[in-house]
């Protein structure tokens, strides 16, 4: 046992006299006391302090952290999909001839017995007099009083009581007019909504005609049928800028049929716009911008592209795993409306008017009570009540736009887009609202959507803290308050396997002591019997 000590008390020893460590060699050879205490509190203070660094290093390192690299590249560029959706619904003369019962209860049409001269005055006044009854329903009817500054009293203040959990009429009117289109079959709510050969009256792309049938369809709760320009598909690919400015871009003349709108329900005009990428689903009723009649709206887009780290560096998805709603590539809008769709189907009984309904499901009605649980829904999502795992996408286009009005058409040139107007046999607008200035500011317009530049900001992130910078950063940290260094490492790993071979030898040479015992033969009561009577027999 004492040889076994003194041999790794050596090899100890040896390593402290000879290692490159800082300190170590100090606290070993020092004769004097004092000193070797000194030399050995410094070291173990120089190591705590060693170890504190490399614990924080560490811990820096499995925050996972990134960083966020912004460049300025110059390419051609795709150009982005353009959907564009009346501001009104559907048309008003279709959804006479419709004739819905559940329209015609809720005031947005009158009942049948009303209609014939309503009727008889859009017959005499051409297809653009409006077909509207002599009085129209309201879904509710609301006294009110003119009052001047004068006339006001303090006792009036009661009129302003409201209570927050009661919904506005504007917001009743417009749940109960999605509840009942949603109950519409898809080719009904598309037949009776604004035409694309109405609508888009005049078309060029990179200064080439262009035309409806470039456009693909959908129908949206709120604005009815949409059209959208370079909507990527498996066939085609989306159209690419090969300039920038407004002749380079999509230009567009629409008309919006005021005459159509619908008196109780559509409280402007115009055109909503949404500009996205050619592979994503557009949501004209959370994104987008309006367009007014009677002006050039001019859109120039800067585009920026974000790339982020998924997996242990951030939380974002390419959409693998995720059943949405609507078509196209993942976005946390699409998996957030998805989601709430599934918690008012769960929770409700019933699917959300305004979105996709999953399956066969049911659309809710217009009840107080189906309004409060969808709103009960969207609350307890916003506050974390019910969960819903949508990160952000992994890529994605983000568009900024710089949106400006000008009055149009200039006084003239009004001429000049009469004259071209025209010229399109059997399309809207017809010569009536032609030959009207005044109905026709009301009910066109232009909107030029073009790239400012072909230069694009690319942000994208990647690693901050990499396991070549913790090793680096450890080894500096260790070499300035230790004085190590991978070779003094590689001497800590010497002295280990020296002493686990002083160990194992140790331990076998015990083994080999213990196997080396006297062999001694089993006593037998017979044989030692027979040997004593032989000797005695002898004696004899």
């Amino acid at each position: 046992m004492e040889e076994k000590t003194a041999s790794i008390l050596g090899t100890l020893r040896e390593y402290g006299e000879t290692t490159s460590a800082h300190g170590i060699p100090r606290a070993v050879t020092t004769k004097s006391v004092p000193r070797r205490l000194f030399w050995t509190c410094l070291f173990l203070a120089s190591f705590s302090y060693f170890c504190c660094q490399a614990y924080d290093l560490v811990n820096k390192y499995i925050d996972y952290p990134v960083t966020t690299d912004i460049k300025i590249q110059w390419s051609e560029l795709e150009f982005p999909a353009v959907t564009i959706c009346n501001a009104n619904p559907l048309r008003f003369s279709k959804l006479l001839r419709l004739g819905h019962e559940g329209f015609q209860n809720a005031g947005f049409i009158p009942r049948p017995a009303k209609t014939s001269q309503g009727n008889q005055g859009k017959a005499q006044g051409g297809p653009f007099q409006q077909a509207q009854p002599t009085t129209v329903p309201s879904p509710t009817t609301t006294a009110t009083t003119k009052a001047t500054t004068a006339d006001y009293d303090s006792a009036d203040d009661d009129d302003y009581d409201y209570d927050y959990d009661d919904h506005h009429e504007d917001f009743k009117t417009a749940n109960t007019f999605m509840g009942l289109i949603a109950n519409l079959n898809s080719s009904t709510r598309q037949a009776i909504g604004h035409q694309a050969r109405d609508f888009i009256q005049e078309c060029q792309f990179d200064g080439r005609a262009c035309s409806p049938k470039n456009f693909s369809i959908f129908t949206d709760s709120t604005y009815g049928n949409c059209f959208t320009f370079n909507k990527a598909s498996g066939n085609t690919a989306p159209q690419s800028a090969t300039s920038a400015g407004p002749l380079n871009g999509l230009s567009l003349i629409l008309y919006i049929e005021q005459e159509e709108y619908i008196p109780s329900l559509t409280e402007k005009a115009g055109v909503r716009v949404v500009v996205h990428s050619p592979a994503r689903w557009p949501f004209p009723e959370f994104e987008g911008f309006d367009a007014a009649p009677g002006f050039l709206t001019s859109a120039g887009l800067r585009l920026t592209s974000i790339t982020r780290l998924g997996g242990r560096y951030g939380d974002c998805t390419n959409g693998g795993g995720y059943e949405l709603l609507y078509p196209g590539t993942y976005t946390q809008t699409n998996c957030l409306v998805t989601c709430q769709q599934q918690h008012m189907v769960r929770v409700c009984g019933c699917a959300d008017p305004s979105l996709r309904a999953p399956g066969n499901t049911t659309f809710c009605d217009s009840t107080t009570t189906s309004v409060d649980c969808k709103n009960r829904v969207r609350r307890e999502i916003v506050t974390g009540v019910l969960a819903c795992t949508c990160p952000a996408s992994c890529s994605d286009k983000v568009y900024g736009k710089a949106i400006g009005l000008s009055e149009w058409p200039a006084d003239s040139y009004l001429t000049n887009v009469l004259t071209k107007l025209q010229t399109k046999k059997g399309r809207r607008p017809g010569t009536a609202i032609l030959g009207d200035t005044d109905r026709f500011k009301r009910n066109l317009l232009k909107l030029n959507i073009y790239y400012e530049a072909l230069n694009y900001e690319k942000i994208s992130e990647s690693p901050g803290y990499e396991e070549e910078s913790l090793l680096g950063d450890l080894g500096g940290q260790l070499g300035l308050w230790v004085g190590m260094s991978l070779l003094s490492a590689m001497e800590i790993l010497e002295i280990f396997a020296d002493l686990f071979a002083i160990l194992c030898k140790k331990i076998s040479s015990k083994e080999m002591k213990s196997s080396k015992k006297v062999d001694v033969a089993p006593y037998d009561k017979k044989t030692a019997y027979n040997n004593l009577s032989l000797t005695f027999k002898g004696k004899m």
